[in-house]
């Protein structure tokens, strides 16, 4: 009896970042090779696809901030606490490359930016068939 081969999934999606300008790319898959080409990260990082961010780099002309989500990882069940978690990472490494300081007491700008952010995230995975 053949193993069947592992099925290999690839979703992306690229949107203008309102206000900060940029490009936000979401990127859904298990397919090392598609995620190193489009995204320039350290060939280790993709032996172990799960969750991670990339931020300040060139895409078509435009700085971008990336977050990658493998949600077909058998060793590891995607959360929303992971999702938020890369989603932090992206908004704060954009906030920071445009000279925004971290205020605790006034955080109404980087609380609307994840939201954003998220809810993108969110309208995502609802059109890949990902969430309901």
């Amino acid at each position: 009896m053949r193993k069947q081969k592992p099925q290999i999934h690839f979703y992306k999606k690229v949107v203008s970042i309102p206000i900060y300008c940029g490009r936000f790319i979401m990127v859904f898959s298990n397919d090392k090779e598609k995620i190193g080409n489009l995204i320039p990260c350290p060939k280790s990082d993709l032996d172990h696809i799960y969750a991670f961010t990339y931020c300040c780099f060139m895409y078509q002309g435009h700085e971008s901030f990336s977050v990658v989500f493998n949600f077909w990882n058998p060793m590891a069940r995607m959360s929303i606490g992971t999702i938020t978690h890369e989603v932090n990472h992206a908004a704060n490494r954009l906030l920071a490359s445009r000279g925004a300081e971290p205020d605790f007491l006034n955080d109404e700008a980087e609380s609307y930016l994840k939201g954003w952010m998220a809810d993108q995230v969110e309208s995502f995975m609802v059109s890949c068939g990902i969430m309901k």
